[in-house]
């Protein structure tokens, strides 16, 4: 014979409560008032009882699964510090996350899943961490047509309609720049600014970093000078850069790089060139993409998109909207700014 399950009328009758009393304290009903007192006697007959609420019949009883989907490539870093900050959202709210990821199939029909999850009643809203330059309307009229509470991170910058959290890329540049020509440091020369990509430079994230770079040396009198290099196969050619950069100045001027994924090889070629960086070469990075001020020596300044504190808004937002949110927080940009990570290379 099994044991016979524990209910919340059990709970109830030992607390000396009404059930709707227990139903207060473990959901936080609105308009029921409990004391301190009222609130300790309850959890201490749960624990007593080792009584577990019955997720299905909570789901019947309110409509909600109590689970969010978190859609993107779980072989990036990026995901990984996303779902971190979703992690500890959902467990201040007593949510748990359903980890999905296209892996071989074609992103719209991973996605399509997403939907039919929602409709089955298994999820109650979706989060996906998409690429800068995203903006798929078919997606977004899709989410749209079947009421799916839905935030896409660092995707929709350019796009009405559909609620977005977004790093401010604008001034993460600026807090990069004002920090290699802060009050004190041994040169003021202009910063050069170095874009390192892969393939075509078409994301809006890069697009408004070099602006950001542009109107912030043309409003100190500066003449912004950038150049770009190409990553192949892995690796980025700076040596040549690097000798061009010592011939216009003795030192060379400041350099700030897009990404810190460019910067080993950096460090690499500056130590051919025999320059030592932080000294005769001050470099900062404008995107901590791979946590480069714990992989370098001397450690990299760097400014830092804050990923977990996007994975932490962007469950709020989607809280919001399955609350029944207004229409700004349905469709509204939230913008995280970047944080400055101070190392020994500026």
């Amino acid at each position: 014979m099994g044991k016979k399950r524990v209910t919340s009328h059990d709970v109830a009758k030992l607390a000396g409560v009404s059930r709707s009393v227990v139903s207060a304290v473990l959901n936080g009903t609105p308009g029921i008032g409990v004391s301190g007192e009222t609130r300790e006697n309850v959890l201490a007959a749960i624990r007593e009882l080792n009584y577990h609420v019955d997720a299905q019949a909570r789901s019947m009883k309110t409509g909600r699964t109590m689970s969010l989907a978190a859609f993107g490539d779980t072989r990036h870093p990026l995901f990984m510090r996303l779902l971190e900050g979703m992690q500890r959202e959902c467990e201040a709210h007593g949510y748990h996350i359903l980890l999905c990821s296209p892996g071989q199939r074609p992103d719209g029909e991973a996605r399509d899943e997403l939907v039919d999850l929602y409709h089955q009643r298994k999820i109650d809203g979706i989060v996906t961490l998409d690429d800068t330059s995203y903006r798929d309307e078919a997606w977004a009229a899709k989410v749209g047509e079947a009421g799916v509470p839905y935030v896409s991170v660092e995707g929709y910058a350019e796009a009405e309609g559909v609620c977005s959290v977004l790093a401010d890329y604008k001034g993460s540049v600026e807090l990069a720049l004002d920090y290699l020509l802060r009050p004190g440091t041994p040169q003021l020369q202009t910063p050069v600014y170095a874009e390192v990509y892969h393939g075509v430079i078409r994301s809006w994230a890069e697009r408004t970093r070099r602006d950001a770079y542009t109107r912030w040396c043309s409003g100190r009198g500066m003449n912004p000078f950038s150049f770009r290099l190409p990553e192949r196969e892995g690796r980025v050619d700076w040596e040549e850069w690097l000798l061009k950069l010592a011939d216009i100045s003795k030192p060379p001027p400041p350099l700030l790089v897009n990404w810190s994924s460019g910067v080993p090889d950096l460090y690499r070629a500056a130590h051919k060139l025999g320059l030592q960086i932080g000294e005769e070469l001050r470099v900062m990075a404008a995107d901590n993409t791979i946590q480069g001020h714990r992989l370098s020596l001397p450690a990299l300044s760097c400014v830092e998109i804050p990923y977990v504190g996007m994975g932490e808004e962007a469950v709020r937002r989607v809280l919001k909207q399955i609350e029944g949110g207004t229409t700004s927080e349905a469709g509204g940009k939230i913008w995280l700014p970047a944080v400055l990570r101070a190392g020994e290379s500026a």
